[in-house]
C-alpha cells in the first residue's frame, strides 16, 4: 500500500509538471506543456522515438509565465515515447508517450525530379502540384476573414497560401506569445483544410535589421519562431524582397543556419524576391527557387540552368483576368509553379481551371518543350505534350512516333474540344476559334493510366541533366553592342543591346536576361535588363562603395531551348 501511494504521488507530481497531448494525427502538432519552477532560465528539449525506432530531438519554447512547450509532429502512426533533457532538475529526465493516429496524407513536402515537388513518406513519393496564392496583410487579418479566405481557396484547389509573419502592423508585438498564438491558429486552420502555409518572416527594405539589429536578438527570435512553427505543414520563404536588404545574402545564410538547427523536419526553404532567387542557388541552403516576374526571359532561361523547383508570383501589378491567365500559362510553360497574388475571384477561377488540367497530367515529369514551331510547351516526350497557344495560329508540333489522343483545351472554361487522334511524328492544326488563347493537349491517355500502375514515381529512362551553357564567343550567336563605353553611372544608366551574328529558324525566337554583379562585395547578381535592347535598371545597393567594377552577363536562349552567355566588365560610378 505504501509503494502504491508513493507511485501515485509521483504520477500526480509529473502531471502537474507537464500536460500530455491527446492522440495526434500524423504530420500534425502535438504540444507537451511543462511548468517550470520559479523564474530560473530554462533549457529544455525532448527526444522522441517513433514506432520504427527513429529519433527526433525537439527544443522547447517559452510560452509566457512559467509555461514551456515542446511541439512535435509525428510522421509515423503508432506509439511515440519521449524523454526530456533540461538544465532545470525538475524538468530533466521526464518521460511519456502519446499515440499518432494514421491519416491519408502522404507526407512532408520536398523537392523532387530536379524541377518538381513530392510529398514524401518513408520511401514513397507522391507528386505534388503546387498551386499557391500570396496573401497580403496576414498579421492584421482577423481570424474570421482568414477562415473565409482559406475555405474559399481550398474549394478552388489551392494547396499553398503565402504569408508574411511580421509587417509594419506587427512590429510592436512580434516578440510576444500572443502574436505567435494568433499566427499559429491561422496556420493550424489552413493545415486542417489541406493547405500548406509558405512563411516569409519579415517584409523588405531592411525591416528584419531594424527590428532585430543584434545577432543575439535575431538568434533568440528566429529560434522561437522556428520552434513554434516547424511542426506545422509549411515551407520557409526567408524575407520579402531579399535584394532590398544591404545584407540580404548574408541574412538569408544566417536564417538558413537557424533552420538547420531548429527545424527537425527540414521543410523546403527559399526566399521572397523582387525578381529571382536564382543568384542564391549556389549558396547551398536553397531547396526551391522563387520568382516575382511576368517576364518569361527570366523564367525560361533560369529553368534551363538551375536545379530545384521554381515557384513564381507572376501577377505582380496585374489587375485584369486575361493578362493574369496569359502570365499563368506562360509561367507554366517556363516550368514554374504558380504562387500569385490573386487580383480578383475570376483570376482564382482561372487557376482552378489550370489545376484541373495539370492534375490530370504527369506534371511531375514534364519539362519545357521547344519543338513546336516557335511556340512553347511542357512535355514528357513520347507520353504527353501541352502546348500553349497564346495567340491563335496554325500549330506544328514534332512528337515521338506513337498514336495520341488529341484535344484543344479552353483555359477560360476548362472545356475540351476533341479532335482527330494523331499518329506519327508531326501534329498540325489550328485552335477551334481565334478569340482567345488555347492549350493543345497531345497525350497517350491509355499509356498514362498504365504508367500509374507500373511506375512508382519516375518513368524517364535517364534523369534530367542541367544544361551546359555555351560560353565560347565563337559559338555564341550574338554580340554585345551596347554599352559601348567602359564606364557609366547610376545617374545616367546606359542602353544595352545585342546583335545576332547569323540568321536561323532557332534564332528567330530569342530571349535575353542581363545580370549585373559587383563580385568584390559578394551581394550576388541582380537582373538589370531583359530582351535584346533597353536601358539598364541597376539598384544603388548593388555595391557598397563607388566607383566599382561591374560584371555584366547576358544569357540568351534560342527557340530550341539552348542557352548561351557572354560576359562584359565595366566601371560603375554613383
Amino acid at each position: 500500500m505504501t509503494f502504491r501511494l508513493a507511485a501515485a504521488l509521483c504520477l500526480c507530481a509529473a502531471l502537474r509538471a507537464q500536460t500530455p497531448c491527446p492522440p495526434t494525427p500524423q504530420y500534425s502538432p502535438c504540444d507537451i506543456t511543462f511548468e517550470a519552477p520559479g523564474d530560473k532560465p530554462v533549457e529544455l528539449e525532448a527526444e522522441f522515438r517513433s514506432p520504427r525506432q527513429n529519433t527526433s530531438l525537439v527544443k522547447a519554447f517559452h510560452d509566457g509565465g512559467r509555461s514551456w512547450i515542446v511541439r512535435f509532429a509525428p510522421s509515423e502512426a503508432g506509439a511515440y515515447v519521449w524523454r526530456t533533457k533540461s538544465s532545470v532538475p525538475e524538468l530533466n529526465g521526464k518521460e511519456g508517450q502519446f499515440n499518432a493516429t494514421p491519416i491519408a496524407g502522404p507526407g512532408w513536402l520536398h523537392a523532387a525530379n530536379v524541377h518538381h515537388f513530392a510529398l514524401v513518406e518513408g520511401n514513397t513519393l507522391t507528386p505534388h502540384l503546387w498551386m499557391g496564392a500570396v496573401v497580403p496583410g496576414f498579421a492584421s487579418m482577423s481570424a474570421a476573414r482568414w477562415k473565409t479566405l482559406v475555405d474559399t481557396r481550398a474549394a478552388q484547389h489551392f494547396n499553398h497560401l503565402g504569408i508574411t509573419l511580421v509587417d509594419d502592423s506587427a512590429s510592436n508585438d512580434f516578440r510576444t506569445p500572443d502574436f505567435f498564438h494568433t499566427a499559429e491558429e491561422k496556420i493550424r486552420y489552413a493545415n486542417r483544410n489541406g493547405i500548406i502555409v509558405d512563411i516569409c518572416f519579415f517584409t523588405g527594405n531592411g525591416m528584419a535589421n531594424r527590428l532585430l539589429p543584434a545577432r543575439e536578438d535575431r538568434r533568440k527570435w528566429f529560434a522561437e519562431a522556428i520552434e513554434r512553427l516547424a511542426a506545422f505543414n509549411i515551407t520557409w520563404q526567408g524575407i520579402e524582397n531579399w535584394e532590398s536588404y544591404d545584407n540580404g545574402r548574408d541574412l538569408l545564410k544566417e536564417i538558413a543556419g537557424y533552420l538547420d538547427e531548429f527545424d527537425p523536419y527540414k521543410h523546403p526553404r527559399s526566399s521572397r524576391t523582387a525578381a529571382t532567387t536564382g543568384a542564391l542557388a549556389d549558396d547551398g541552403w536553397l531547396r526551391y527557387r522563387s520568382s516575382q516576374t511576368g517576364d518569361d526571359a527570366i523564367g525560361a532561361i533560369e529553368q534551363q540552368v538551375y536545379q530545384y523547383p521554381a515557384v513564381n508570383n507572376f501577377s505582380n501589378g496585374v489587375t485584369d483576368t486575361d493578362t493574369f491567365r496569359h502570365r499563368l500559362w506562360n509561367a507554366t510553360m517556363n516550368g514554374q509553379y504558380p504562387s500569385a497574388e490573386i487580383p480578383n475571384e475570376q483570376a482564382a477561377v482561372q487557376m482552378k481551371v489550370w489545376y484541373d488540367l495539370m492534375a490530370d497530367a504527369r506534371h511531375w515529369e514534364m519539362e519545357p518543350f521547344y519543338d513546336a514551331d516557335g511556340l512553347r510547351g511542357l512535355a514528357l516526350e513520347g507520353t504527353e505534350y501541352l502546348i500553349y497557344v497564346e495567340k491563335p495560329q496554325r500549330v506544328t508540333v514534332n512528337i515521338e512516333d506513337h498514336s495520341y489522343d488529341t484535344a484543344w483545351f479552353d483555359p477560360i472554361t476548362g472545356q475540351f474540344t476533341k479532335i482527330k487522334d494523331v499518329k506519327g511524328t508531326v501534329f498540325t492544326g489550328e485552335p477551334p476559334e481565334g478569340s482567345h488563347d488555347w492549350v493543345l493537349r497531345i497525350s497517350r491517355e491509355g499509356h498514362k493510366a498504365g504508367m500509374l500502375k507500373s511506375y512508382k514515381f519516375a518513368s524517364r529512362p535517364a534523369p534530367i541533366v542541367l544544361q551546359e551553357i555555351e560560353g565560347n564567343p565563337d559559338k555564341v550567336p550574338f554580340d554585345v553592342v551596347e554599352p559601348s563605353a567602359d564606364t557609366f553611372s547610376l545617374a545616367s544608366l546606359p542602353r544595352f543591346s545585342i546583335k545576332l551574328k547569323r540568321e536561323s529558324k532557332a534564332l528567330q525566337h530569342m530571349w535575353y536576361e542581363w545580370t549585373g554583379e559587383v563580385t568584390i562585395d559578394g551581394r550576388l547578381y541582380r537582373v538589370i535588363g531583359t530582351g535584346p535592347s533597353g536601358t539598364f535598371q541597376i539598384p544603388a545597393n548593388i555595391a557598397r562603395n563607388y566607383p566599382t567594377a561591374l560584371h555584366v552577363k547576358v544569357l540568351g536562349i534560342n527557340g530550341l531551348g539552348k542557352v548561351y552567355t557572354l560576359d562584359r566588365n565595366y566601371t560603375l560610378n554613383k
